[in-house]
């Protein structure tokens, strides 16, 4: 028999399955694009219902609706904790 019909020892390497359980971004990450979110979208809601309500209704519905993108954005972690729960 030939050494070169030999078979040669194969180095099996442990593949490990993709992690689906990790965040496909950081909570850091998440706070500053929120963060951005709310604070332009409060803006804009304000500058839009201001010539409408006036200057303090106006205002209200900026910063209403600027804490409604923070009230949605806890919400759907505690609702992903939940899920996820084990």
């Amino acid at each position: 028999m030939p050494t070169s019909a030999k078979k040669k020892p194969e180095n099996k390497k442990h593949v490990e399955a993709p992690a689906t359980n990790k965040p496909w971004i950081s909570m850091r990450s998440g706070v500053i694009v929120i963060a951005i979110v709310s604070i332009g979208m409060g803006i804009l809601t304000a500058l839009q219902a201001i010539p409408l309500k006036g200057l303090v209704e106006g205002i209200f519905w900026g910063v209403f609706f600027g804490i409604g993108i923070w009230f949605i954005f806890f919400g759907m972690i505690l609702v992903n904790r939940f899920l996820r729960k084990k």
